[in-house]
């Protein structure tokens, strides 16, 4: 078939923009510049016509007006100057295939009749093929074939819905406007069958969807294939129907929902790296150890990307060697060959020592997958894995394996997922070392056993507020002196943390100190207080204990209080009282004065000291006053034959931890002592 050779109008343009059209399109057109008033009409071959306007032309709207009544088949294009606004919204009512070049871009012209030349061309060659297959359907016998719009009727014709009709071999006999579009069909298609527009593995269950239609059910089912190299995806139903002619036939409704199931598909893909996100996240943030939090990774990347298994590995710099910490999904064990891997070997340790990704949707065939026989026996398509880096600073590697290709917003996820992981085992690597050098500092601050006093039962409890990070400002000491006497001490300072522990080592050293010289409370205590005051320390409470097991009356106490809670002294029969005298803290005022109570510890009995984390470990909350901590001591039922001391210190301690469980704020420190029977 010969090209088809259109008509061009040309109105109102000037010799240079007429001149321009002529070379870019008389091979191809048949030019006819309109110098007469009567504007032309039909060409007698219904070749489709486009009108070139030019500035000249004044008053367009009546010459279009008249074009379109006469030529079904009109382009226009439009040369337009800055004062034809109103000339160009009048002419927009009149047709919406317009093309319009300013005066200014007039090298655009030939270029944009051209384009609208070729618009025409496409326009005409469809409803000249489309008017041809219905000539060909309605000249041919029975049964009529037509391409949907008799057979439908107008109105589903042009419907937004596909509709296809087949025969009984599931050829294709007639087609709306919206099937034509979504299965590409052409004048060939006719008496195709249908199934063969789809794969191969497709079309026998294609084949039973329509051969299984009847005329009381509307079956839908999903089906799909590939467009362009992109895969379309289509919900067909069928329905078996009688023509007016009596011929039976299948209706086939076919929807194309590839762009509703890809934003479904990307939503769902998004929530689930979402929920990913916040699993490591909480996972990452708890207070469980490493190995279970980096599990709980693991296991949330299998459930939410569908991995078939994922493992966390942390670099261990001293050996070089990255350690398997947390394997989920299809391998769970810990050990084997993978367990420990140095740097650069296995694609692991390649990762680890190139600190980049390494990402692939075909694992069979990748060189740094070894075991090619076990990726083509269990499947596997993709292999991610990450650096775990922060700061510069290698921790770990972090990988998995996948039956499915891994999309690219999947990788985009891990990558953040890894950045995660890093950050918390760098925290906790952290946590750690601070942990030991809290450990560290807090060691010297306590005894690191207590002595065995002869006559005497003695008990401790300690416990810093919060976790082990935290160094305490309460303190306790036991220690002998040269006469055989013994010295107890039990302290709060003011604040926390390393200022807290350097004046608890003040205190405590110039405490042995000065006992060493004399261990009389009226001398020991103000040397701490000036000790205290001399460094700028913060202030602290004290009881001061002197213990003589060879007093005339037996044990004799001699007992001494800073600013401190009530010391409670227990006898054996239960009764209980608080020994109130007590002076001023130390390191605060100028001038002190501490009385000195002395009592005697008659077999049994127990002198019990405690810091105020036992009255007031919660600050306000269920607070309570030395009284009542001395009526709990009182109503303890003590076990025969068990050391008095351990049973209080014990009952004492574990009542507070549950008095205030998570909202304690205060150290505990407790010292307990017995007479012994």
């Amino acid at each position: 078939m010969a090209p088809l050779r259109c008509r061009v109008l040309l109105a109102g343009l000037d010799d240079a923009a007429e001149a321009a059209l002529r070379t870019e399109l008389a091979a191809d057109a048949e030019i006819v510049r309109m110098d007469h008033p009567e504007a032309p009409g039909p060409d007698a071959e219904g070749r489709p016509t486009l009108l070139v306007v030019g500035p000249a032309v004044t008053a367009p709207n009546g010459l279009v007006t008249t074009l379109k009544a006469r030529i079904p088949q009109l382009g226009i294009v439009m040369l337009v100057g800055d004062g034809d606004r109103q000339k160009n919204q009048m002419l927009s009512l009149l047709t919406t295939e317009d093309h319009r070049v300013g005066v200014e871009d007039l090298h655009l012209l030939p270029g944009t009749a051209r384009a609208a030349l070729e618009q025409l061309t496409r326009a005409h060659s469809y409803r000249a093929t489309q008017a041809a297959l219905q000539r060909t359907l309605e000249a041919a016998s029975a049964p009529v074939r037509q391409p949907g719009e008799q057979l439908f009727g107008p109105l589903f014709h042009q419907s937004l819905v596909g509709a296809l009709a087949v025969d009984g071999e599931c050829r294709i006999t007639a087609w709306n406007r919206r099937a034509a579009k979504t299965l590409s069909l052409s004048g060939g298609s006719l008496n195709r069958p249908l199934p063969d527009l789809f794969p191969e593995h497709v079309r026998p269950q294609l084949t039973d969807h329509l051969v299984a239609a009847d005329e009381s059910s509307h079956r839908a089912s999903l089906f799909s294939r590939i467009v362009d190299g992109r895969p379309q995806l289509l919900r067909i139903g069928t329905q078996r129907t009688t023509a007016a002619d009596g011929t039976l036939y299948t209706l086939v409704v076919l929807e194309d929902i590839t762009a509703a199931t890809d934003v479904r598909r990307e939503l769902a893909e998004r929530t689930s790296h979402a929920l990913l996100a916040g699993d490591v996240a909480d996972a990452m943030t708890s207070n469980a150890p490493l190995a279970e939090r980096l599990q709980s990774c693991a296991q949330a990347v299998v459930d939410r990307l569908g991995a078939a298994f994922a493992r966390v590995w942390v670099l261990k710099p001293d050996e070089n060697v990255l350690h398997l910490l947390a394997s989920a999904g299809l391998y769970t064990h810990l050990d084997g060959g993978h367990s420990r891997i140095e740097v650069g070997q296995l694609k692991i340790g390649l990762i680890a020592a190139e600190r980049r990704p390494h990402l692939t949707n075909s694992v069979i065939g990748d060189p740094r997958v070894n075991d090619q026989e076990w990726a083509q026996r269990e499947a596997m398509t993709a292999f991610a894995g990450y650096p775990l880096i922060t700061n510069g600073e290698l921790i770990g590697v972090m990988a998995l394996f996948s039956r499915e290709p891994l999309p690219s917003t999947a990788l985009d996820a891990l990558a953040g997922i890894a950045d995660r992981i890093a950050v918390g085992i760098r925290q906790d690597q952290l946590l750690n070392r601070l942990r030991t050098t809290t450990e560290a500092l807090q060691a010297p601050l306590l005894p690191p056993a207590l002595p065995a006093m002869p006559g005497l039962d003695i008990a401790a409890r300690y416990r810093a507020q919060g976790d082990s990070l935290q160094i305490g400002g309460d303190f306790y000491d036991v220690f002998p002196l040269e006469d055989g006497r013994w010295a107890l001490a039990l302290g709060d300072i003011c604040g926390k943390g390393p200022v807290a522990a350097a004046a608890t080592g003040l205190v405590r050293h110039t405490l042995w100190t000065a006992t060493q010289q004399d261990p009389a409370p009226g001398y020991v205590l103000p040397l701490v207080h000036r000790a205290l005051r001399r460094d700028n320390s913060p202030f602290c409470t004290l009881v001061y204990v002197l213990i003589d097991p060879g007093a005339a009356t037996g044990l004799r106490v001699q007992v001494t209080s800073a600013g401190h809670p009530y010391p409670i002294l227990r006898r054996a029969d239960g009764a209980t009282s608080l020994l109130q005298e007590h002076g001023p803290m130390l390191g605060v005022f100028d001038h002190l004065h501490h009385p000195v109570r002395s009592v005697d510890l008659r077999p049994g009995d127990t002198l019990v000291l405690y810091t105020d984390g036992f009255t007031e470990g919660a600050g306000n909350y269920r607070s309570r006053e030395p009284e009542d901590l001395a009526d709990e001591v009182q109503a303890l039922r003590l076990t025969p034959g068990k050391s008095p001391a351990e049973e209080i210190a014990g009952a004492l301690f574990t009542s507070a931890l549950e008095r205030w469980g998570d909202k304690r704020r205060d150290d505990l420190a407790l010292l307990a002592v017995t007479a012994s029977p």
